[in-house]
């Protein structure tokens, strides 16, 4: 008879299992990935910094179109302040020309206005007539009313005159009024002092105190301003 001996059964090498047990991540696989965990790394740090510059870029637009904002709207608004000055000009264009030509606004002009008075005292035939004309003074204004860059200015002037009748004062009176602006404070009419039986002799005196008034660049006033007009 053949003899079929007992064969023993393999076993594997303590030495494999023993090489698996002692595997180590960061000595074996990580510099499998290490190239590829340094480019995610600086793909993060990149991102992060390009989100951190938009941000700041974001917010720098953001800033500059607010102050752009700002900047129209006070162009716009002072466009629209110039837009309504222009409109003034235009509507009170004509009213100031024609205070210019009376003589209201700018300097007063006292040869003009001793000229005008012996002009009408010969066209109206009056008496003789004599006046006093006192320097010019600024007039105090109310605060509320607002004069800009030029001030209210007045002559106090003192009128006697020999009159015929009360109509050669009032007449002398509309008549200088077409040349400047000349307010009336007071009038009084009285009896001539001497009476005559010619019917061309003088019946009544009158004394008015009246101001010239103007308007003009602002200046330092000299001495006390005259009260304002009464109305």
């Amino acid at each position: 008879m053949a003899q079929n001996p007992i064969q023993p059964a393999k076993q594997s090498p303590p030495a494999a299992k023993d090489a698996g047990l002692s595997r180590s991540f960061f000595r074996d696989d990580f510099p499998l990935i290490r190239k590829a965990g340094i480019l995610l790394g600086a793909s993060i740090a990149v991102s992060a910094a390009l989100v951190a510059g938009t941000g700041l870029l974001l917010s720098k637009q953001q800033a500059n179109l607010a102050l752009a904002e700002t900047h129209l709207q006070q162009a716009q608004g002072q466009y629209k302040q110039a837009e309504n000055e222009m409109n003034e000009i235009r509507e009170f264009q004509p009213r100031y020309e024609q205070l210019v030509r009376r003589g209201f606004v700018g300097e007063e002009k006292r040869l003009d206005a001793v000229e005008q008075i012996r002009h009408i005292q010969e066209d109206r035939k009056l008496f003789p007539l004599s006046y006093e004309i006192s320097p010019q003074q600024p007039f105090q204004v109310d605060p509320s009313v607002q004069t800009g860059e030029l001030e209210l200015r007045g002559s106090k002037i003192t009128l006697h005159m020999s009159l015929l009748h009360e109509m050669d004062l009032f007449n002398f009176l509309s008549d200088l009024s077409t040349k400047g602006l000349f307010a009336p404070q007071t009038c009084d009419i009285t009896a001539a002092d001497s009476a005559s039986d010619s019917k061309l002799a003088p019946r009544l005196r009158g004394e008015c105190t009246l101001y010239w008034i103007t308007m003009g660049p602002r200046a330092a006033p000299e001495g006390e301003a005259p009260q304002a007009l009464a109305q």
